[in-house]
């Protein structure tokens, strides 16, 4: 019986070479980390000659299309050195878009000192366009379901999304946080007191308010990534990905300075204007806990922070 093939350096890069899947590598140790190899297969997927992408960063595919949830998730993933795998809006050279299933692993070298990153890279155009089409198709059969059965009702607050949107958003960048492994935050603000300002100054007073305050939020939470809502009542939710418990913690901080910074009477409040609590989640969510049971530990952080006294934050994971 013949013995196997020794596995050689020459035998290996001449795999990586004539690979169908596009491979590339990039240097961690420079600045926007240029590519320095791509293969043939990479070149037959971009349009591009390895010669016009060498010593260029990889951001040159996504062009102007650089507000992606994605994007977000691998810049977490390489600044903690971690692999990952993300779907991204690519663009070849003649400026067609392609979507592209990208796996990025780290390279150490003998003494652990992280040197390199290696990437591969997969057409996913038929699959992704494949599940929009079914998530779509999910997605107006449930909005019929719902308009029947007359459970969604006009969103008073402009400029915002309404509940059913929320929840279609919710479930959305759920998966997608699944899919690029990054954490997901979801965030409930309620004004303080709402029913004794809407009692002392009156209804039209109270859906003023609220649209002064869906506006702030709206401000606040508006990369593309960023949902927010008026979910109901004086309630507002906003979902988005988020790579940092602490940086979510300081911003929704700062909204609560912001709200009290539009200075609207509130003579019920100790504080003599409205302000607002916040509760949220963040985590990396896992494909047993469904998106309803996330929502919920949302509004158990609430409410914790409505327990703790006006104008309060509480962010758990």
């Amino acid at each position: 019986m013949k013995a196997p093939s020794k596995i050689t350096r020459e035998l290996l890069a001449q795999a990586v070479a004539q690979s169908q899947d596009g491979i590339t590598m990039v240097d961690a140790q420079l600045p926007g980390l240029p590519l320095i190899y791509v293969n043939e297969g990479f070149e037959k997927l971009t349009g591009y000659a390895a010669a016009e992408l060498i010593g260029h960063s990889y951001r040159v595919l996504q062009g102007t299309d650089t507000e992606q949830p994605a994007i977000a998730a691998l810049a977490a993933a390489v600044r903690q050195a971690q692999s990952c795998v993300v779907v991204l809006r690519n663009y070849r050279k003649d400026g067609s878009m392609f979507w592209n299933e990208l796996s990025v692993s780290p390279v150490l070298n003998s003494e652990g000192t992280l040197t390199h990153y290696i990437g591969i890279q997969k057409d996913v155009t038929a699959r992704v366009l494949l599940e929009q089409h079914l998530h779509q198709s999910n997605l107006d059969l449930r909005s019929l379901n719902q308009q029947r059965n007359s459970l969604v009702q006009p969103d008073p607050v402009l400029g915002l999304r309404t509940r059913e949107q929320f929840e279609a958003c919710l479930l959305e960048l759920r998966s997608t946080a699944l899919r690029t492994r990054s954490a997901l935050a979801i965030v409930l603000i309620e004004p303080d007191q709402f029913d004794e300002f809407n009692q002392h100054y009156g209804r039209v007073a109270g859906d003023e308010c609220l649209r002064m305050l869906g506006t702030c939020i709206a401000k606040s939470f508006a990369r593309t990534s960023d949902c927010a809502a008026h979910f109901s009542g004086e309630q507002f939710a906003v979902v988005s990905l988020s790579s940092d418990a602490e940086e979510l913690r300081n911003h929704v901080k700062k909204l609560c300075d912001k709200v009290r910074d539009l200075n609207i009477p509130h003579s019920s409040s100790a504080h003599g204007i409205v302000t607002v609590s916040i509760g949220g989640l963040h985590r990396q969510p896992d494909r047993e806990t469904a998106a309803t049971t996330l929502l919920q530990r949302a509004k158990a952080a609430l409410q914790n922070a409505q327990h703790n006294g006006l104008n309060c934050v509480q962010i758990t994971s």
